[in-house]
Order: C-alpha cells, then structure tokens, then sequence
C-alpha cells in the first residue's frame, strides 16, 4: 500500500513538541485542527456545534518510503481510543501490544493527511462540558518498537451545555404568505431564518385568539439564534382581525365567536397546508427558502388556541371529526397554555401521543374565552402516555406570560424570570428532539435545569 501525498490544510495548527519513545530527538512534525468549516482552527466549542477533526503527519527525511505504521488516539475522561483503518474508535486498554493503526504497513510519504473525525456532532454524543485530547504517532516496522509521537495533544474543550447562549445574532426575517389553493385561503406567515445557510430544523408556530404571526417573537428570535428555521403563521378568522373596529364591551363575544369549529378545523389544515408549502420552498432553486429546512426534523408549538391547534396536530384525538387530524410529519410538540376539553376523557384523547411533548402553563393561567381553568391545563401531562413528556407550571404565571402580549391586571408587570425559563426549556427540548442531542436530554433531566427556575416553578417529565 502506497498512500498519496496531499499538501498542508490551511493554517493547519502544529502541535507542540514530537518525541521518541527511546527518547532521541526527532524531526518529526506533527499537525492537527478541529473546525466548523474546514477553514478556522478553534480549540474551544459550544456543545451544539458539529466539527471535524483532520490532522498530518511529516515523517522525519530518513523515513520517507519507509514502511510503517500511522496512530491516532482520542483520550476522553482518562481512557484512550484508537482509531483503526477504517475509522472506527476502539477502547485501548494501554498495552503497546493491542495498539492498532489508523494507518497499516504503508509506504510513508513525506506527509500524510488523516481525518480523524467528520461532522461529529458534539451534542448527540454528550459532550457537553468536556474535553478531547488527540495524539497523532508513527513508527517503522524495521523498528516497531520505536514510536514517534506529539508530545502534546490537540486539545478540543466543549463548552457545558447552555440553551440560552447563542452563536450570532445576525438574523433575518421573511414576511411572507402563501396561498392555500384548495380552499383559496391566504396564511400569512413570518419566518426567522438562522444565519447559517445548511438545512436547519424547522419550528411551527401557532397563534392564540386575536393573535398574529407577531405573537411571541422573543421565541422566534432565540430559535433562530439557535440555528431553527421558525415559521411563525396566521389564521384568518381567529387572528387579530376579528377584533378590529370591534367595541372594547363586545371583545369577549368576538374571541368566543372565534373559538369556533370551523376555526379549528381551519387551523389544522393551515398546519398541513404549511408544511406541504415548505416542502415545495424547499425543492424549489429559484426561492429564498430552497435547501434551507431539514423537513425531517420539524416541530409544532402555539399558545392557548395554537396550543389546541398543537395538539390536535401531534396527536390528540378530536372525537367530533371522522379523521384523523395528525400530521406525522410533526416529530415534537410544546403547547404553551395547553388544555383538555374534558378532563373525565383526556386520557383517552391522548393515548395516541407518541412523540415527545413539553406542556407550559402557569399557576394562574386561566382564561375567560370558554372559561379555562387551570386545572383543565394541569389535567394535559397526566393524561398523556409515558415517554419523552414534560411539564413546566410557572410559579404565578398567567395566560400571556407565555407571549409578547401585555398581560392581564392579574399580574403586572411582567415576571423578569419566565421569559427566560420559557426560552431555556423550550431550546433543550428543541435540541434534544430535533437534534438528538444527549447533552440536551440530559440537561433537561438533570439538576441544572433548576438553574433557570423560581423555587416555586414546577418542572416535571416521565
């Protein structure tokens, strides 16, 4: 075996230091480099970002066209890894004896260039708060016994994992609508686009009884500064447009008029119309949007009314319809403000849910429209089967607590902490369910998620 030669990646860090096991000198140099982009080395990275690792190897003169071996290890928490030849990591146990090649009885050339790892998601494997450290090797096997080796590793720190922090914030908005032919309906929609350009994971979002796709925009922001594409809708006949010219003593009886069924059934087809619109965007190479969204990996979320269109999308039944009003292309729901609408059969409307759900609400989250009360929001988590399900009750938290909108003189001003907290657990469930990430699972179901909650706040999963 003969391995080619390839010219030095850019900027590609030294290592500092190349030793001998006997302990001579060696001229030997060693390279490596972890990225996002192939282009900037860092040392030091979030837990939801995705790297590659690559690394060199220049023989001393003497030993170009030699035959010999080339190693590479990972250490992680105390134990080693090897990489074998065809790239795949195995435990090594310290012995010389069962140290196995990345590299096998090769012709080395002058340099040689070895990938170590390719797009290696950092939050799927549960990283966060860790640190990797790689050793790059080679010997000759006229001289097996004698290891050349980077005295010093690459040393790769993963930042704990933090659903607040954020990698940029230069984001970009796309005020739009689209028209669903079959029903020649308008949705307008406003969708929050991630700086990077790869395929991100898509988030729906479903507003509540006179709402707008304006309705909890601090949401869309953060998504997106988490790298979700988020597409915030509007429906007509439930929007703020039924409330325009209305008469401050008759707006109650617009919002009950609004929380119709056919505004229901509306609703979950706006979600399905949506979604078959993404997907024609996203194939399309003359639109913004075309390669932008990874439809494999979408989320639906509303507050009050778009926390009943949520629902009704990613699960529950709706006894009244002869159909099933599921989208399986929903992979994860958060309804914020959700309900039942009979505690006596919520379990029974809900045994169907089998993807993961985060319910909010709030220990005062009631609301006047159809008079929800809060125990019809805390009869949702019990209901729903076990598996990937969580509930958070904000302490003293109220209907628009959730939102932008000002809330009700049951609580003014607005609590500093919940905006925060809704941002944090709704970020880690979006990583955890749309990104697999296993830092974010754990974060979630682990002590540090306290560190974002009051005391008082109940958080809860099964």
């Amino acid at each position: 075996m003969t391995l080619a030669t390839t010219a030095w990646a850019q900027d590609l860090p030294a290592l500092v230091g190349a030793a001998a096991v006997s302990g001579s000198s060696t001229s030997a140099v060693f390279r490596a480099g972890a990225s996002t982009d192939g282009i900037t080395y860092r040392n030091e990275f979030s837990s939801s970002e995705t790297i590659s690792i690559t690394s060199q190897i220049a023989v001393e003169a003497a030993h170009i066209n030699q035959v010999g071996k080339l190693f590479v290890l990972i250490e992680l928490d105390g134990q080693f890894y090897m990489r074998g030849a065809d790239g795949a990591f195995s435990l090594w146990d310290l012995d010389p004896a069962n140290l196995v090649a990345s590299v096998e009885d090769a012709a080395l050339p002058a340099l040689t260039e070895i990938p170590i790892v390719e797009n290696l998601s950092l939050g799927s494997l549960g990283l966060a708060g860790r640190k990797l450290s790689v050793y790059l090797a080679y010997n000759l096997n006229s001289a097996a016994e004698e290891l050349y080796y980077s005295s010093s590793p690459l040393q790769v720190s993963i930042a704990s994992y933090d659903p607040l922090s954020i990698e940029s914030s230069n984001l970009q908005t796309l005020d739009t609508s689209m028209l669903d032919n079959s029903r020649d309906r308008e949705i307008p929609l406003l969708i929050f686009l991630p700086e990077s350009l790869a395929a991100a994971p898509v988030i729906l979002f479903s507003h509540g009884l006179g709402g707008s796709r304006e309705t909890a925009v601090y949401l869309g922001e953060h998504w997106s500064a988490r790298g979700y594409l988020t597409v915030f809708m509007q429906h007509a006949g439930s929007d703020s447009g039924i409330l325009d010219g209305v008469p401050a003593a008759q707006l109650l009886s617009a919002l009950q008029a609004a929380a119709s069924a056919e505004n229901v059934i509306a609703r979950i087809a706006d979600v399905s119309a949506v979604i078959d619109q993404l997907e024609v965007w996203n194939s399309d190479g003359s639109h913004s949007l075309n390669q932008r969204m990874n439809l494999d990996r979408l989320g639906m979320s509303g507050h009050s009314f778009g926390a009943r269109t949520t629902q009704t999308t990613s699960g529950e039944i709706v006894p009244w319809l002869s159909y099933s009003t599921r989208d399986p292309r929903i992979k994860a729901a958060m309804p914020l403000s959700g309900s039942v609408t009979d505690i006596a059969t919520a379990a029974e409307l809900l045994a169907d849910v089998d993807i993961p759900w985060l319910v909010m609400t709030g220990s005062n989250d009631v609301s006047v429209v159809n008079d929800t009360t809060v125990e019809d929001r805390l009869a949702v988590f019990p209901a729903l089967p076990v598996g990937s399900k969580y509930e958070l009750v904000l302490f003293e938290g109220e209907h628009h607590a959730f939102t932008d909108r000002p809330l009700s003189a049951i609580q003014n001003p607005r609590n500093p902490a919940h905006h925060p907290a809704i941002m944090a657990l709704s970020t880690a469930f979006w990583d955890s369910t749309l990104r697999d990430d296993q830092s974010a699972m754990q974060w979630l179901e682990g002590d540090d998620v306290r560190s974002v909650l009051a005391a008082e706040d109940s958080w809860q999963f099964k």
